[in-house]
């Protein structure tokens, strides 16, 4: 039996909160600041989604760690807040 995980409601998140500003600026030192529309920007959401299941796979059947889970989990929701953000906002919209 696969062990089971439960929703703890966000309720320690300033942890999470700190690792999704230091990735944001991670990605931001890698790539520069990116203006992309926005099925560009899903994409790349989808293609970290596929990263975050692989990493769950290895470490549910094959040892994997977890901090390679969190990880993967982290630049999902930083791409995912990013896209909140700039939809919200509609900061760097080109025509």
């Amino acid at each position: 039996m696969m062990k089971q995980y439960t929703d703890l409601g966000l309720t320690d998140d300033n942890w999470i909160i700190k690792k999704i500003i230091t990735e944001s600026l991670a990605q931001i030192h890698k790539w520069g600041i990116q203006t992309h529309g926005g099925f560009e920007w899903l994409t790349y959401v989808a293609e970290e989604v596929g990263e975050l299941a692989q990493a769950i796979s290895e470490h549910e059947y094959r040892g994997g760690s977890r901090p390679t889970v969190v990880k993967e989990a982290v630049q999902v929701a930083t791409l995912a807040l990013k896209i909140a953000e700039m939809f919200e906002k509609e900061e760097g919209c080109v025509s």
